[in-house]
């Protein structure tokens, strides 16, 4: 399917057309001018290809969240415990000579 721009449809539109202007300021156009090809075949084709498409990125999306499964219970198997909290000595507070014994 042959895309065209705005300007190329628009010369290919008034090179084709034997429209006449009407006194209200439009234009009038012969029916035959009016008729599209039928797209319907084209746009099924479409269709089909983006639901293959979506079909496969569907599977690919599955198949990588089943691997993220398994690269974390991979990590979670290997993971080192949390450290044990080592207990801090108690300081013994400094006395100066000019404060009271506890």
């Amino acid at each position: 399917m042959t895309r065209l721009t705005l300007r190329e449809a628009s010369r290919l539109i008034s090179s084709r057309s034997s429209a006449m202007t009407k006194s209200t300021g439009g234009y009038q156009f012969e029916a035959a001018e009016l008729q599209t090809p039928d797209l319907t075949p084209v746009l099924e084709a479409q269709i089909a290809a983006l639901r293959a498409v979506s079909e496969l990125l569907r599977a690919q999306l599955t198949d990588t969240r089943m691997e993220c499964d398994r690269w974390r219970q991979r990590a979670e198997r290997l993971a080192l415990p949390p450290p044990t909290p080592v207990a801090e000595p108690l300081r013994r507070r400094r006395r100066r000579w000019w404060q009271p014994a506890w």
